[in-house]
């Protein structure tokens, strides 16, 4: 399934940044990546989201409120300290909406700052 950037998915499987199995988790589509000679399947760097109120309130979490364009479920807040890569269309079960233009640069600008930070303070992520 080819998907656009912004657009939000559900995925059948994935890794966590530790290694452990994830299933069945939404993410946003924030970018595409394909070897030069396009052998290889077509992969997406995505940004998980998560509807965890305790969680909320980290601070590179951006907020996004359910409504008729993003389909999701509940408010949540899309979680941008940590790109999900090599996510291939196989492991998408279905597109569920899509996030804004304005949203998805807030997205990235929030994954840049946390790189910053990571950058300038190691020893804080």
């Amino acid at each position: 399934m080819k998907c656009e950037l912004g657009d939000i998915i559900l995925l059948n499987k994935f890794l966590y940044p530790d290694g452990t199995a994830g299933t069945l988790h939404s993410f946003v589509v924030v970018g595409t990546e394909r070897d030069e000679l396009e052998v290889l399947p077509f992969e997406y760097l995505c940004f998980l989201i998560s509807s965890q109120k305790e969680k909320e309130r980290y601070p590179y979490n951006v907020p996004i409120k359910k409504d008729n364009i993003n389909c999701l479920q509940r408010d949540s807040h899309v979680k941008c300290d940590y790109m999900y890569t090599g996510i291939k269309e196989d492991d998408i079960l279905m597109k569920v909406g899509y996030v804004t233009e304005e949203q998805l640069d807030l997205l990235f600008d929030t994954y840049l700052k946390s790189e910053e930070d990571r950058v300038t303070n190691p020893n804080t992520g």
